[in-house]
């Protein structure tokens, strides 16, 4: 920069009114939202996202906590990890969230809030609130805010196991096995989010009946069923709400025909409508990503040693699943392409790994993509998201449509026998 020395006329230098200028501008930016950052699943409220996190119809049966803050406040800050290890605990079960006040006035005074932190709920419904005024930590605040929680688990015993079934028979329903006395708050909180969608339903292990229908004897199992079904298919994975949901949701969403049969013969040629991050490839690219009510969110990577995504990765999109799954203004899918077997689709595209494409297809196809050198961090990721959420991103047509895939290899041929 280059100054004059000239004064005003009360006698300021220049210099020192473009110096206060760019202390001033940077005390603006400092105060927004910068105790909960991108990589934290504390969601961050304003003006712009408020509806669509805390009134959004959609949500009105799930709790949500609110910290209104002030950067200046002491114990704000020290309650920021707190707050963050709260959001991991009770993550796609309570939605949490934080309103910088410094910046977001007219949102704290339109809730009553006269000091920082103020805490309150809204319980279920989205209507009224109710503060909090115990100790600032996770164990409190937690205890406090679970009481608010509601659900639609239904409690499945040998009477009424086939009334179960038979309810809307052409669906599907979830069945949760336990050996605990309540019903844990994972499926409380995935009943909520499946709502009119999926029926879930809960065993307790002293159900004998029921446990031998299944063959059930380890604690807990998952199983989804269907009436009519030759086998109930069971979740394998880690029991955790990101997965969980993709899993569950999938079959709602996919199978709901009248027929359990083809759904089970379905599932198993189209192993990828299971899987939470699943690869894409020629056949499995129309269920994973060429959906036009959706963006395609694409990870190009190179994979691990056992053909799936690094492990890494796997977390990073699972957390941003659950950051981004209700966003309220846009609906993602997310897969990864594997940049070795499909060197074709990635040169037309002009990427290469690690990398990410936002790719939207319908009426006209046209795809976005990341210019970061590490496009696939969380906090990336969630950049990008965002600016695909405010309009931000620069398409580019794809006239002709998606470039060509390669279709997977076949399957290994089984062993020989003895």
């Amino acid at each position: 920069f280059f100054f004059d020395h000239s004064q005003n006329s009360r006698g300021v230098p220049a210099r020192m009114r473009v110096l206060a200028l760019v202390l001033a501008l940077a005390a603006l930016v400092a105060v927004d939202g910068k105790f909960y950052e991108k990589d934290s699943l504390v969601e961050n409220l304003n003006p712009m996202n408020f509806y669509n996190h805390i009134k959004k119809p959609d949500s009105m049966n799930k709790v949500k906590v609110i910290e209104f803050y002030s950067n200046s406040c002491a114990t704000c800050k020290s309650f920021v990890k707190d707050y963050n290890e709260l959001a991991k605990q009770l993550k796609g079960i309570v939605k949490v969230a934080a309103v910088d006040c410094d910046a977001h006035k007219k949102i704290c005074d339109d809730y009553g809030v006269s000091s920082h932190p103020t805490l309150k709920v809204i319980p279920p419904g989205g209507f009224g609130t109710q503060d909090y005024a115990g100790e600032r930590n996770t164990k409190s605040v937690y205890s406090w805010t679970v009481k608010f929680i509601t659900h639609f688990v239904d409690k499945v015993t040998a009477d009424s196991l086939d009334g179960f079934l038979n309810a809307q028979a052409g669906k599907y329903k979830a069945l949760l096995f336990t050996d605990k006395p309540k019903t844990p708050l994972i499926w409380k909180g995935l009943s909520v989010d499946l709502h009119n969608k999926m029926t879930l339903g809960e065993v307790k292990s002293s159900e004998k009946g029921v446990c031998s229908r299944y063959k059930v004897t380890k604690f807990p199992t998952i199983l989804v069923v269907k009436p009519g079904q030759k086998k109930p298919i069971k979740y394998e994975a880690k029991v955790e709400y990101g997965e969980l949901f993709e899993f569950l949701n999938r079959y709602q969403e996919t199978f709901a025909m009248e027929k359990p049969q083809q759904d089970e013969e379905d599932a198993a040629k189209r192993p990828w409508l299971t899987e939470s991050f699943p690869e894409m490839h020629a056949l499995s690219a129309p269920d994973v990503c060429y959906g036009a009510d959706s963006v395609c969110v694409l990870a190009v990577t190179k994979s691990a040693s056992d053909g799936k995504p690094p492990a890494d990765l796997n977390n990073v999109v699972m957390s941003v699943k659950a950051k981004y799954s209700n966003s309220g203004s846009a609906k993602f899918s997310f897969t990864w392409i594997d940049s070795d077997k499909e060197k074709a689709f990635c040169e037309a595209l002009g990427v290469s790994a690690p990398g990410l494409i936002a790719l939207r297809t319908g009426k006209r196809t046209r795809f976005g993509r990341s210019e970061l050198e590490n496009p696939l961090s969380q906090e990336a990721i969630g950049n990008f998201l965002d600016r695909v959420i405010g309009g931000d991103i620069q398409y580019k047509p794809l006239k002709d449509g998606p470039p060509a895939l390669n279709p997977p290899p076949p399957p290994p041929p089984p062993p020989p026998p003895h």
